[in-house]
């Protein structure tokens, strides 16, 4: 038995393909119905990942190329020197400028070798009771009232060394002088104005101005004898005097003690002029 086709109602001319009503119309809120839906989706950048892969192969090969070429070749040599025979300077010998171990007199300066050489000596007569290096916190702690804040004082100022020399004259008079080494000058003048701006104070200091150091001398700082002597019960009143002179990236310190009578400005002028001469 034969089948029978039907065959679809041809619709009216100018009618559309579907009937608006119909349930075979699209409903566009539906999102069976969207564009996207009925388009293949692409995968993004798969393109861009081939492309830098074989730029990044390229460049690798590239590399490996140049290289096994350049290290199949024989070297180069360098062009001669213009000046064959490069003559060394002559060693300078020992003077007031430098030291045995120079090799050019200003690349070298001597306060660079044994500072406890540049000491001043005890006096004759005088009984030299210290020469020598000292540990900078030991140093601080016999010199400042507080020595916490004295060793902070010193060390944020990069010191570097520190040598003593300490004596008695006849049994009345003890004289203390301090080279302090520090790293540059900037540390070493940092340290000298901090130390220098409490001296005219009355409280902590010599309670005047003090007396500038001789003209020709080299070296920054003055000298300044106490106003007033240290007076205990029991005691002979004591005298100080102190100079504060910093020459390149050393401070010398000096304190000049005395219980038997004012100290004039002349003595600690001495004193220090004596001292800042050996540097």
């Amino acid at each position: 038995m034969e089948h029978e086709q039907t065959i679809p109602e041809l619709r009216k001319e100018g009618e559309n393909a579907l009937d608006p009503d119909s349930s075979e119309f699209p409903v566009a809120n539906t999102p069976d119905a969207t564009l996207s839906d009925t388009r293949p989706r692409r995968r993004r950048g798969r393109t861009a990942l081939l492309i830098a892969a074989a730029a990044v192969l390229g460049v690798g090969a590239g590399v490996a190329t140049g290289y096994g070429v350049q290290y199949q070749r024989p070297p180069t040599p360098l062009a001669p020197l213009a000046q064959q025979q490069l003559v060394a300077p002559k060693p300078v010998k020992a003077d007031d400028s430098t030291t045995y171990r120079s090799v050019n007199a200003n690349r070298w300066d001597k306060t660079d070798d044994d500072l406890t050489k540049l000491l001043l000596e005890a006096p004759k007569g005088a009984e030299q009771v210290q020469r020598g290096y000292r540990p900078v916190g030991e140093w601080a702690a016999n010199w400042f009232n507080e020595p916490g804040r004295g060793f902070v004082s010193v060390n944020s100022s990069d010191i570097r060394r520190v040598a003593v020399s300490h004596w008695y004259a006849g049994g009345r008079a003890t004289v203390t002088i301090s080279l302090l080494q520090f790293r540059d000058r900037t540390g070493a003048a940092q340290f000298q104005a901090s130390q220098a701006s409490y001296m005219p104070s009355s409280k902590s200091g010599a309670g005047n101005l003090g007396v500038a150091m001789p003209d020709g001398l080299k070296g920054v700082g003055r000298a300044w004898v106490y106003s007033k002597p240290h007076e205990e019960a029991g005691y002979m009143p004591l005298y100080e005097a102190r100079a504060i002179v910093r020459v390149g990236n050393i401070v010398m310190y000096t304190e000049y003690l005395d219980n038997t009578g004012q100290i004039s400005d002349q003595d600690i002028v001495d004193l220090a002029k004596r001292q800042v001469e050996q540097l």
